[in-house]
């Protein structure tokens, strides 16, 4: 008995397996061995700058048994939390390290609460350890997640959040900053995504530290809408699903394995339609949760005036003031004064100055504030002395100002900004033509007569409507909507669901659907304009010659149609039946088409054929940025490319950087060799056949024979 016991002392690992499996069988085995960790405990604290591997396992031994004698050890945590708060600074950051994870351990096994842990690890973030600061952080990450998802006690994650909140007012840099980074980063992993966390992150954006006030303002000019994990767990999910099925294949195959990849492949289900449900919730920007937003843009607008940080921090208050006037479109009428002073083209960040200038202005936004803007960039960006990639951003510019605030634009200043159509340099006149085509929809009778262009059916509708300062104009039907067959549609429903009532079947009676001769799949033609479509991929025909007679003559219809028929026509659609997501594409479709289209425009010409690129990078980026304007709509220079010789040969070396030479083979053992060398090592009977064939002489041969 007293070998077992000694052979004990020196294997922890083989005592701790055994205690698991039976704690009762091993209690004076443990006795022991928490007699021994107290002695050593007590020496080790005399010195606690020294390593001591014999105490780190002990410790580690400890937590791992925790579970099963919770009566012996239930001062343990306590002590351990004790050590750390008063020996901080001066303990070896190895025992220091093993200490924490001896915490973790019990705090998984839910044998101590999270808040005074928390507290104990936010005390040992202000050390100078690195290693250790990451470890801790991932670790409350890890805990704050699995309190919320998996557990599900709210209470106390609601506990643990009020007390992180109150950390984001420390004094000291590095408490603030992990503490704000955590609140960050549960934001983006969807745990804590309530709008009090919002203004939690939102009070940081005044923190006299600097690297707290960054933090805060990169959160609220990323992407924040967008869910980071989800991204990456469905790529993984992708993969597993792949491995699994591709497991099986190989190897031989059994009835166990089959259940263990039918096993994967539940779980895998389960998991993506838990992220279904989760897809159902509605996900809001962080600047669409902030209580007063008014009130905060003022706040930051004094702050920018008034502080003293470095250019790229006051750069990022001016995007965050910019983002929330345009989006909750809010009066500031002193930042468009404050921009003017720094629109100068050799200005540090000059594009994303005039994207500020762009996103801030909206419809309410007082015309006569925006005016010295325009005035502005006309004089310092649109004239002769600069280039002409100058130009053409000013002219961007200027452009998508006008887009959210067209009242803004002065009749004299646009006839000159026209004549830059004419300008010998592309960019310069692509811009131009640009700032045409925005008055041709806003405002015709701004431009010349001869620039208002031909009259397409959008501008009969809604162009002689020009819309005053403050005037909205609210339609109580869905536009466009009157291209849609609401007779047919009925029809085809009817015909598409039918019911039918078995008294022999125990389930009852089922709706079966049924296939209607207009919805039987078709043979599709082939043609070139079918490959160049195909080939394309984002494209999309309005009216091409394959369309059915049925549409053409719809299409017809509401041609003849005058204005307020098709506005009565709109308005039955609108509220008698919900529309599906085909039929407001196809209304999407239609509306873009109207921009375009001639109003004497003859559907049944030849050159009826109209292309509309329906999937935007554009539309995608205005979707991200809260329906804000892009900064590459004022970057986009449209520019022709060099076709010198010098340029072309330029363009060929960059490709070949990188690439193995034309014809080399590698030296490689793995690889083929060429029939010269298999011809080296063949023997003579296979060759035999081939020499005694008579070879035919060329022209050449012969000539010189």
């Amino acid at each position: 008995m007293t070998s077992t016991k000694n052979h004990f002392a020196t294997n922890l690992l083989q005592l701790q397996n055994r205690i698991k499996r039976d704690s009762s069988s091993y209690k004076d085995e443990f006795s022991q061995t928490y007699l021994n960790y107290e002695s050593t405990l007590q020496a080790y604290l005399m010195k606690p700058a020294k390593q001591n591997k014999q105490l780190a396992d002990l410790a580690l031994f400890l937590s791992h048994v925790s579970h099963c004698f919770p009566d012996e050890l239930k001062q343990y945590p306590q002590q351990l939390i004790d050590i750390l708060k008063r020996y901080a600074t001066v303990l070896n950051p190895d025992m220091r390290l093993t200490f924490c994870k001896c915490l973790m351990l019990l705090r998984s096994k839910n044998l101590i609460e999270p808040k005074p842990l928390f507290e104990i690890f936010f005390v040992l973030i202000k050390s100078q350890d690195k290693q250790l600061r990451k470890n801790l952080f991932e670790f409350m990450l890890n805990d704050v997640k699995k309190i919320k998802t998996k557990q599900k006690n709210y209470k106390l994650c609601s506990q643990v959040q009020q007390y992180v909140f109150t950390l984001t007012k420390e004094n000291h840099p590095l408490v603030a900053k992990y503490s704000l980074n955590l609140l960050i980063d549960l934001y983006k992993k969807q745990i804590w995504n309530d709008a009090k966390t919002v203004n939690v992150i939102s009070q940081c954006c005044f923190s006299k530290i600097t690297k707290v006030l960054a933090l805060a303002l990169q959160f609220f000019a990323g992407k924040d809408v967008e869910k980071e994990a989800e991204s990456e767990s469905e790529s993984e999910d992708e993969k597993t699903t792949q491995q699994v099925l591709l497991g099986l294949r190989v190897g031989k195959k059994t009835k166990s394995r089959k259940k263990r990849t039918d096993r994967a492949l539940k779980s895998i289900n389960k998991d993506k339609k838990k992220k279904k449900k989760n897809d159902g919730l509605p996900h809001f920007s962080a600047l669409n949760l902030i209580y007063d937003p008014q009130d905060f843009a003022e706040k930051l607008f004094k702050l920018v005036e008034t502080t003293n940080e470095g250019f790229e921090i006051k750069i990022s208050i001016l995007e965050l003031i910019s983002r929330l006037i345009g989006i909750h479109q809010l009066f500031l009428n002193n930042f468009h004064h404050f921009l003017i002073r720094f629109l100068n083209p050799h200005q540090r960040e000059v594009t994303k100055i005039l994207w500020f200038s762009a996103i801030s202005s909206h419809e309410l936004t007082p015309p006569d504030t925006v005016e010295p803007t325009l005035m502005a960039i006309a004089n310092n960006f649109i004239t002769e002395r600069n280039s002409t990639e100058v130009i053409a951003v000013g002219l961007n510019a200027i452009r998508e100002i006008c887009d959210r605030c067209p009242l803004a634009m002065q009749e004299d200043l646009l006839g000159d900004l026209v004549q830059y159509k004419t300008y010998k340099d592309k960019a310069v006149s692509s811009a131009a033509k640009s700032l045409i085509q925005l008055f041709r929809e806003k405002n015709p009778q701004m431009l010349h007569r001869k620039m208002r262009g031909k009259p397409t059916e959008e501008s009969i509708t809604e162009g002689a409507k020009i819309r005053q300062y403050g005037e909205f104009d609210a339609k109580s039907y869905i536009p466009g909507a009157e291209i849609i067959d609401l007779d047919n549609q009925e029809k085809k429903e009817t015909e598409k669901t039918i019911k039918i009532e078995e008294s022999d079947d125990e389930e009852g009676g089922e709706w079966v659907e049924s296939e209607s001769e207009d919805e039987k799949p078709k043979k599709r033609k082939h043609s070139e304009d079918d490959e160049d479509e195909s080939s394309e991929g984002e494209w999309v025909d309005v009216s091409s010659d394959g369309e059915d007679d049925v549409d053409n003559s719809e299409q017809d219809q509401t041609k003849l149609m005058s204005l307020a028929e098709k506005e009565e026509r709109a308005q039955k659609i609108s509220t008698e039946r919900i529309l599906t997501q085909e039929e407001f594409k196809k209304i999407k479709i239609e509306q873009m088409k109207k921009k375009i289209t001639d109003k004497n425009f003859d559907k049944k010409s030849k050159n009826r054929t109209i292309k509309i690129d329906s999937d935007l990078d554009e539309d995608e980026e205005r979707l991200k940025n809260n329906g804000l304007v892009p900064l590459s709509s004022i970057t986009y220079i449209n520019k022709k490319k060099a076709h010198d010789k010098e340029s072309r040969m330029a363009r060929v070396k960059e490709g070949r950087e990188g690439r193995d030479k034309f014809g080399h083979r590698f030296k490689d053992s793995r690889l083929g060799k060429t029939n010269k060398e298999k011809l080296k090592t063949k023997s003579f009977q296979m060759l035999r056949p081939k020499l005694n064939k008579k070879h035919k002489r060329s022209f050449k041969e012969k000539q010189v024979n």
